[in-house]
C-alpha cells in the first residue's frame, strides 16, 4: 500500500519541482528585464541616453501640416459647436497617439458674442448734422481669398464690450495709454469726457485701452489697426503677402483680468457661485469696437485740432493726424455714432488633458500647453501650436511602443477660451491648485509657435534658462548657414534682447497674455513661453503678426508666407519635445537655482540703480533689507549647488528631496494676498503690468504704485510702496529658506 501511494505521489512531486524551476527561471527573466530597463536600488533606473535623438527624429513636419489643415478648416471660437468638435478631435488624437488617458474637462463660463439679430450688427457711423449716415464701418471683413469659406466667421467685435448707442465728437488718443490721455489733458488741454475716442491697436493690451477710456470719462472707444503697426511699407498685403489689408480687423477680449469673470478665485463648475453680471467690475463700462484702417481713414481725415507730434503719427496715406476734438471746417457739424449690441452669455468651454504616466514618479507633472480656440481660423494664433503639440504626443507614443516610459508624468493641455481671457487654463489651475502646488514640476507654453522666421523669442522663470539653452543646442536650425547650425547658434547671433556677459542670449521674463500666467501667478509653477518671431530690430513697430485676430489668419497665410516647408514648426516642436523629455526623464531636475538667485541679484541691482529705486531712497526708504535678502538667497543657492553635486542618484528619497526643493523655489515668491488691487496676481518678482497686461514688470507691486504717484493718479500710494517693499523682501528671504538643507 505504501509503494502504491508513493507511486501516486511521484507525478505531483515532479510537477512541484517543475513549477519551482519555472518560477526560478521567470524570476531570473524578471530580474534581467528589470535590469535592462534600469531597475536598481529603491526602484531607480538608468536613463536611456538614446531617447533624445530618437524622439526628435520621430517628429514629422508633414503630420504637423495635416493637423493644421484640419484645425483651420473652420472658425472655432470658444463656446461654439466647432470648438467642442475640435476638443473631441484632440482628445481622440491624444489617445490614438499613445497617451494613457485623455479627458475633456468642461466649465460653464461667461463668454461674449456679437448680436445675430438683423439690424443690430455692430457698427461705427459718420453722421451728418441731420442724422443721416454718411459712412458706416464694414459689418464683415471682405473675403479676399475665394478658397476660404467665411460663412461661419463671426463679424468684427470686441468681446465683453458694453452695449449701447452713443454719439459725440471724436478725439484721437494714439494708443490710449494712460500717458496718452495725460498728454492730451496736460499738453493740449483736451478733455475727453463725453467724447468718443479713436485709438490704434498696439503698445498695450486692448482691454487696458478700454479701461482707460472709461477712467477718463469717454463715451466709447473705437480701435483700429494702423498700417504703421500692421503692415511694412512697400510690402504686399494679404492675399498677396502676409501684411494686413485695409479691411483687416482685430477681434479680441477687453476683460481686465484673466479667468471666468463671474467666479474669481474658484473654478467655473456647475455648482460655483457666480457674481451677478451687473455687479462685475472687470468689464468695460463703455462701448468698444474694432475697425480696419480703410474705415478709420474716413474719420481721421476729417479731424480738427492741432497736428499730432511725430510719435503719434500712423501711416494711413493722404491724411494729417490731428488730436481733435471733432471735425474741421465744413465737416464741423458732423459727428460719430457707435451702435454696439455685443452681449454676454453663459457658454461652455472645453479643455483637453492628455496624460502619459511616469514610471518612477507618477505624481510629478511636467506639463505642456497650448490654446485651441481662435477668433476665426486661427492658423497662427494658435492652431500651429496645437498641431505641433498633437504631433509631439505621437512622437512620445512611438517611444513608448519601443518600451520606454518617462520617469515623471507628462500632461498635454489643450486649453479652451484662452482668447476671452486665459479662461480655460485659469479655471483648471483654480480647480486643481492644491494638487498642482504639490505635484507640478514645470509648465511649457506654446501659444503662437511661429509668426516669423528670424529667431526664437523665449521668456521664462530663470531656473529654466540653462535647460532651454541645452535643448536649443540639440535642435537643428531650420535654415542653417555658416556657423548657424542649431537653433541656439542663430539665437545667439540674432537674439532680440541681446546677449548676457557669458554670451548666452537674453531670455525675457513672463508677463501675461497667454496660458502660463495662471500657473505662475496663482501657484508659482516655473514656466516658459516660446515663439518664432520676425526681426524686431528691423521692424520694431510690428508687435505680433499683421493678420492677428482677423479673418486673414488662414492656412494659406502659413503655408504660403510664413512656413511653406513647415520646418519652423518642426524646430519648435523638437525644442519642446526635448524640454519635456529632459524634465520628465532626468533623475535630477535640470533646474538651475543658483542662476535664479543670480537673476534676482540682477533685478535688485537694476531696481536700486533705476528711477524707481532712486525715488524711493530720496523719499527716505531703505533698500538695504531687499539687498540683504538677495544676498541670503545667493548664499543659500551656492550651498545648495554643493549639496547637489554630492547626491546619490540611485537613492530615490534623496533625489526626491533635492528635486522638490528645486521644484518649489518659485512657490516662495507667491504672496497669498496678491498684489495691491489684484488678489489673483501673486508672484512678487514678475507679474503683468497693471497698465498693460501683455508686459511684464519686475517687483510689479512697487512699480504699479510708483506709476500712480509719478502720473499724479494717487499721491497716497507711498504707503503701498512701503508695504510692497516689505513683501518683496520677505519673499526673497523665504526663497532662500527653501534651499537650505533639511535639519
Amino acid at each position: 500500500m505504501g509503494t502504491a501511494a508513493a507511486t501516486k505521489k511521484r507525478p505531483f512531486i515532479l510537477l512541484g519541482i517543475l513549477c519551482l524551476i519555472i518560477g526560478f527561471v521567470i524570476g531570473i527573466l524578471i530580474g534581467f528585464l528589470s535590469s535592462s530597463r534600469g531597475g536598481g536600488q529603491n526602484g531607480e533606473r538608468a536613463e536611456d541616453n538614446t531617447i533624445s535623438d530618437k524622439l526628435l527624429a520621430a517628429i514629422d513636419k508633414e503630420q504637423i501640416r495635416e493637423n493644421l489643415r484640419y484645425l483651420t478648416s473652420k472658425p472655432h471660437v470658444a463656446g461654439t459647436p466647432v470648438s467642442k468638435e475640435q476638443a473631441e478631435w484632440v482628445r481622440d488624437k491624444f489617445l490614438e497617439n499613445g497617451c494613457d488617458d485623455a479627458e475633456i474637462v468642461q466649465y460653464k463660463l461667461l463668454l461674449s458674442y456679437p448680436s445675430e439679430e438683423a439690424g443690430k450688427e455692430n457698427r461705427v457711423q459718420l453722421l451728418a448734422a441731420d442724422g443721416s449716415v454718411l459712412h458706416e464701418s464694414q459689418l464683415v471683413e471682405a473675403n479676399l481669398d475665394p478658397e476660404v469659406d467665411v460663412s461661419e466667421m463671426l463679424p468684427p467685435f470686441s468681446a465683453y464690450s458694453a452695449a449701447g448707442e452713443v454719439e459725440g465728437d471724436l478725439v484721437y488718443a494714439n494708443y490710449a495709454r494712460i500717458e496718452d490721455f495725460e498728454h492730451l489733458k496736460n499738453n493740449h488741454s483736451i478733455d475727453v469726457r463725453d467724447k468718443i475716442i479713436i485709438a490704434r491697436f498696439g503698445a498695450i493690451y486692448r482691454g487696458d485701452k478700454a479701461k482707460n477710456a472709461g477712467l477718463y470719462g469717454a463715451k466709447g472707444i473705437i480701435l483700429y489697426s494702423d498700417p504703421y503697426d500692421f503692415a511694412i511699407e512697400g510690402e504686399a498685403v494679404y492675399p498677396d503677402g502676409p501684411h494686413l489689408p485695409g479691411t483687416g480687423t482685430q477681434r479680441g477680449s477687453t476683460m481686465f483680468k484673466f479667468g471666468d469673470p463671474q467666479t474669481p478665485g474658484y473654478p467655473a463648475l456647475e455648482t460655483a457661485y457666480r457674481i451677478p453680471e451687473e455687479n462685475l467690475t472687470v468689464l468695460p463700462i463703455v462701448p468698444v469696437h474694432p475697425i480696419g484702417y480703410d474705415d478709420a481713414k474716413e474719420f481721421l481725415k476729417l479731424m480738427a485740432g492741432e497736428e499730432v507730434e511725430s510719435k503719434w503719427r500712423g501711416r494711413i496715406e493722404n491724411i494729417t493726424y490731428r488730436y481733435g476734438p471733432g471735425f474741421a471746417g465744413a465737416d464741423a457739424n458732423k459727428r460719430v455714432a457707435m451702435r454696439i449690441y455685443t452681449h454676454n452669455q453663459e457658454a461652455y468651454g472645453w479643455n483637453v488633458i492628455g496624460t502619459i504616466r511616469g514610471e518612477i514618479e507618477p505624481d510629478r507633472y511636467v506639463m505642456m500647453g497650448n490654446h485651441r480656440d481662435a477668433w476665426g481660423f486661427g492658423a497662427v494664433d494658435a492652431s500651429g501650436g496645437t498641431a505641433a503639440m498633437v504631433e509631439i504626443t505621437r512622437a512620445f507614443g512611438k517611444m513608448m511602443k519601443r518600451g520606454w516610459r518617462p520617469r515623471r508624468t507628462l500632461k498635454f493641455c489643450s486649453w479652451g477660451a484662452e482668447e476671452f481671457g486665459l479662461i480655460g487654463s485659469n479655471e483648471w489651475v483654480e480647480e486643481f491648485s492644491k494638487n498642482l502646488n504639490e505635484r507640478a514640476v514645470a509648465y511649457f507654453n506654446m501659444d503662437i509657435i511661429q509668426m516669423g522666421t528670424h529667431v526664437v523669442a523665449i521668456s521664462d522663470t530663470p531656473n529654466l534658462s540653462n535647460a532651454v539653452y541645452a535643448a536649443a543646442r540639440k535642435v537643428k536650425d531650420p535654415s542653417p548657414s555658416g556657423n548657424r547650425q542649431t537653433v541656439y547658434d542663430t539665437w545667439v547671433e540674432r537674439s532680440l534682447k541681446g546677449t548676457n556677459d557669458d554670451g548666452t542670449p537674453v531670455i525675457g521674463t513672463l508677463g501675461s497674455g497667454s496660458d502660463y500666467a495662471p500657473f505662475v501667478q496663482l501657484v508659482g509653477v516655473s514656466a516658459l513661453d516660446f515663439s518664432y518671431r520676425h526681426d524686431k530690430k528691423a521692424h520694431p513697430n510690428i508687435a505680433l503678426y499683421p493678420a492677428y485676430h482677423s479673418v486673414y489668419d488662414t492656412f494659406r497665410l502659413v503655408e504660403k508666407f510664413y512656413d511653406p516647408e513647415f520646418k519652423y514648426h518642426l524646430a519648435g516642436a523638437q525644442l519642446f519635445a526635448e524640454l519635456l523629455r529632459d524634465f520628465s526623464d532626468s533623475a535630477m531636475l535640470p533646474m538651475d537655482c543658483p542662476y535664479y538667485a543670480e537673476s534676482v541679484q540682477g533685478y535688485v541691482k537694476s531696481f536700486k540703480e533705476g528711477d524707481i529705486g532712486a525715488r524711493m531712497i530720496q523719499e527716505g526708504l531703505s533698500l538695504d533689507g531687499m539687498q540683504e535678502a538677495a544676498d541670503k538667497l545667493t548664499q543659500a543657492a551656492k550651498e545648495f549647488k554643493q549639496r547637489l553635486g554630492a547626491v546619490d542618484t540611485k537613492n530615490t528619497l534623496q533625489v526626491r528631496q533635492i528635486n522638490d526643493q528645486m521644484m518649489k523655489l518659485d512657490r516662495a515668491f507667491i504672496d497669498p494676498l496678491g498684489l495691491p488691487g489684484r488678489p489673483f496676481v501673486r508672484h512678487v518678482l514678475f507679474a503683468p503690468s497693471s497698465k498693460n497686461a501683455y508686459a511684464s514688470d519686475k517687483f510689479a507691486g512697487i512699480a504699479d504704485a510708483m506709476f500712480d504717484i509719478d502720473n499724479n493718479l494717487d499721491a497716497n500710494k507711498w504707503e503701498t510702496v512701503k508695504q510692497q517693499l516689505a513683501a518683496v523682501t520677505f519673499a526673497i528671504q523665504s526663497a532662500a529658506s527653501t534651499l537650505v538643507a533639511p535639519a
